[in-house]
């Protein structure tokens, strides 16, 4: 038995190239969070290095580490989480990667370390627009001046912002990006050098151009996998696999699966496949805000797949199958009558790589 989460290098490269182009003389950080989106950290990696791509974004201290342990030396690793923590700080200066300034306060443990330590830290300020987590507010110039002035153990190479409506408001974009460039030229009024700016994600840097700077922040791009409409060249990728590991007939009233909620209505040739929501299949982030806007749209897409008659599918030999029954813990049950498959013969099932990555052995292509 073996099941995986594929991903096809090819279609990876094409993104890259497709992200190259858009952003044209801009730099490009490859964002590597979560595991890269799920793709595997180092496998995501390697193929962005090999496309050109070396300077890199991730969040987590353990990220860096294993990328320097991977054998990614030279490459600039911009950590996108401030922190305060000394421990975090020092293995930032041991493993030479560029640290995020979120707060004066922060800066000033940030400089201390350095200090101890008889060397400089390389950091990018972040400058928060809306995203309301790390950042400076723009009304904190003079607590942004103040690293540049009072902090010597610190050299600001970069400055950001995050967009977090790029998937779904120009007007928001538009807002944030003037409140960082605000931000910017007042730096740059005052007589100090912001470094490489950058604020445009893949969201961004699909639908508005206008976004890219310096450099551009890329993650999501890469997988073909963009919360926006159109695909805009993208080529979607990752998605699980497994062997089928049982046939058999279902004869017409036998019921499928718990709850019994599905009822055959005629005789029915049924695969199993050992794959379930354990593995990430059919699990998608849940409604984490509940204003009457989010009730009413989840309550109609739900309404929608009903009256549509949406059934959950898969691919079996370049055919559709479709699911009987709820999708188990381990274990999915599909219809292969008039699909000429065999026991052992693969099944593709559309997933999050974000969810599925984590439980799934990664196969790349």
């Amino acid at each position: 038995m073996a099941k995986y989460l594929v991903v096809e290098r090819q279609k990876v490269r094409e993104n890259v190239k497709q992200v190259r182009r858009r952003a044209g003389g801009a730099a490009v950080y490859g964002v590597l969070k979560g595991n890269a989106y799920g793709f595997g950290l180092t496998e995501m990696a390697d193929i962005l290095r090999d496309e050109g791509i070396s300077r890199f974004a991730v969040t987590e201290p353990y990220d860096f580490i294993q990328l320097r342990n991977s054998g990614f030396i030279d490459e600039e690793i911009l950590v996108m989480r401030s922190t305060a923590i000394p421990e975090e700080i020092e293995k930032m200066i041991e493993y030479n990667a560029v640290a995020t300034v979120g707060s004066y306060d922060t800066a000033v443990v940030m400089n201390g370390v350095a200090e101890r330590a008889q060397t400089t830290l390389d950091c990018h300020v972040e400058i928060d627009t809306g995203m309301g987590r790390y950042g400076f507010i723009p009304a904190e110039i003079d607590r942004v001046l103040a690293v540049f002035r009072y902090l010597p153990a610190l050299r600001v190479t970069g400055m950001y912002t995050h967009f977090n409506r790029a998937y779904e408001s120009g007007r928001a974009v538009r807002a944030q990006y003037d409140a960082f460039r605000g931000v910017v030229e007042q730096v740059r009024a005052a007589g100090f050098d912001p470094g490489v700016c950058h604020c445009a994600n893949s969201s961004a840097l699909l639908k508005y151009p206008y976004t890219v700077m310096d450099a551009v922040r890329v993650g999501s791009a890469f997988t073909g996998r963009v919360p926006v409409r159109g695909n805009f060249g993208l080529q979607r990728t990752g998605y699980a696999e497994a062997d089928i590991v049982e046939i058999h007939w279902l004869q017409k009233g036998q019921t499928v699966g718990y709850s019994a909620d599905y009822k055959c209505r005629r005789s029915v040739r049924a695969a199993v496949v050992p794959l379930g929501y354990s593995d990430g299949l059919c699990i998608e982030k849940a409604f984490d805000m509940h204003r009457f806007r989010d009730a009413f749209l989840g309550a109609g897409h739900e309404v929608k797949g009903w009256l549509t008659g949406r059934k959950l599918t898969c691919t079996v030999k370049g055919k559709t199958a479709r699911v009987l029954g709820h999708v188990g813990m381990q274990h999915t049950v599909i219809d292969v009558t008039g699909i000429d498959c065999s026991v052992g013969d693969p099944v593709r099932f559309e997933v999050n790589p974000l969810l599925a990555g984590r439980m799934l052995p990664k196969k790349y292509v």
